[in-house]
């Protein structure tokens, strides 16, 4: 493992990866094209894990999507962005997922924070609940009335519109954060890198929750370029080091 994947190792992962039929328990609106699903099923997975999840004929491949817990119940969180997003929140079928994969986040600290698009809240309420560290939504919309509510308490804070992101983390910047956790877009993530890279002693950890046709290395479609040369989402990370990535201007 390279140093982009500081904190993270192969041997952490104790959980074969399997094939589970999950049935949706409930599927809430976060936003007008975002939306958080539960299941009735358990999966064991470790913070940071991912599943890769069927479309079922409107796509050749699973897609990618980190798990959380929401209520206590398996979570995913997804946005609308095609046929195969669209069918994995409006089909009532059991969806067939395969997981959990990749590295588990193990923070280098009690001491962080997590900012996360609504795309990734599952991801984020599991983290905040987890590590007992705050959590701050990043929504260019306004969450729906009925889930904002549903997730309001003092660990939460939610931040509407690009400047909303921006003021956030100009307030990051001297906050006495051992480390912060990004995820969302790669805008989102690359913007958060570059506003604290020169915070000392701050170091960013981002989740590239990308496209990935595989999801156990066999494809190579998820490459990334980092200081280390060429790592793979899937079999790297998805989690990386922000001052380890090389950014493709």
């Amino acid at each position: 493992m390279g140093s982009g994947c500081i904190g993270m190792e192969h041997s952490l992962i104790t959980e074969t990866i399997k094939k589970h039929l999950l049935t949706k328990k409930e599927c809430v609106d976060i936003t007008e094209d975002t939306f958080l699903i539960t299941f009735n099923e358990s999966i064991d997975f470790l913070t940071g894990q991912f599943v890769m999840v069927s479309v079922g004929s409107h796509g050749l491949t699973r897609k990618p999507f980190t798990i959380g817990k929401f209520g206590g119940d398996l979570a995913i969180s997804v946005k609308i962005i095609g046929d195969g997003s669209k069918y994995i929140v409006e089909t009532d079928t059991p969806l067939e997922v395969v997981g959990p994969l990749g590295n588990p986040f193990i923070p280098p600290s009690s001491n962080g924070v997590a900012i996360v698009a609504p795309s990734c809240i599952a991801e984020g309420i599991h983290l905040t609940e987890h590590f007992d560290i705050p959590l701050h939504v990043c929504s260019k919309t306004p969450l729906k009335r009925e889930f904002a509510e549903a997730v309001s308490n003092d660990k939460i804070e939610l931040h509407i519109g690009d400047d909303g992101y921006l003021q956030l983390l100009a307030k990051l910047k001297y906050e006495k954060h051992d480390w912060v956790f990004i995820t969302g877009s790669k805008m989102m993530e690359k913007i958060g890198i570059k506003a604290l890279a020169d915070v000392p002693g701050k170091v960013v950890y981002v989740s590239y929750n990308e496209y990935m046709g595989c999801g156990i290395g066999a494809c190579k479609s998820c490459a990334v370029i980092t200081k280390d040369g060429v790592k793979h989402v899937c079999g790297d990370g998805p989690i990386f080091r922000g001052d380890e990535i090389c950014f493709q201007d």
